[in-house]
């Protein structure tokens, strides 16, 4: 098993041209970085036990900020009559349900290199992937609908707006 721990980069490639997803999946790449740069911390230090507490709340934060976000990507699947709805959403559940097992472990049974490890690449990976397949075709899908009568631009500020409105 690889042990180390690596930084995830935004790419090109991961940009959905929708302004608010990406701002969101950004920002989800800036606290997953904060938990890798906590995890291999914590690898190095020779007394794991004060700081283990930290890296699992920090990993709880991330998941609920995934879950956040998941949440607006649902209000504008539903906004939008999204036809694959049900499947992208059952990958968000399945995406959360697995990162609150992996915080369990870590607040059950305490810090190991191989869980740290684990939480980095599967929350990183699981992402990057749903971000290039799950969302893109979200995005295209969005696109394809917005181009019947309005730009893309403007349909997804109203869906926006009706989020807002609801929150």
């Amino acid at each position: 098993m690889n042990t180390e721990f690596f930084e995830i980069a935004w790419t090109k490639d991961l940009e959905t041209g929708i302004e608010a997803l990406d701002a969101q999946h950004h920002r989800y790449f800036n606290l997953l970085n904060q938990y890798i740069a906590k995890a291999a911390q914590v690898a190095k230090e020779s007394s794991k036990t004060e700081k283990v507490q930290d890296l699992a709340e920090t990993l709880n934060f991330l998941r609920d900020y995934a879950q956040e976000h998941f949440s607006t990507e649902e209000e504008v699947m539903k906004e939008a009559e999204y036809r694959d709805f049900e499947q992208h959403r059952e990958e968000h559940l399945h995406f959360l349900k697995h990162v609150e097992e992996l915080y369990q472990q870590m607040k059950n049974d305490g810090y190991s290199l191989q869980l740290a490890v684990e939480v980095d690449y599967y929350t990183a990976e699981w992402f990057v992937a749903h971000i290039r397949s799950s969302d893109m075709k979200l995005v295209k899908f969005l696109d394809e609908k917005s181009s019947e009568d309005k730009t893309l631009r403007v349909f997804l500020k109203n869906i926006y707006e009706s989020i807002t409105r609801h929150r």
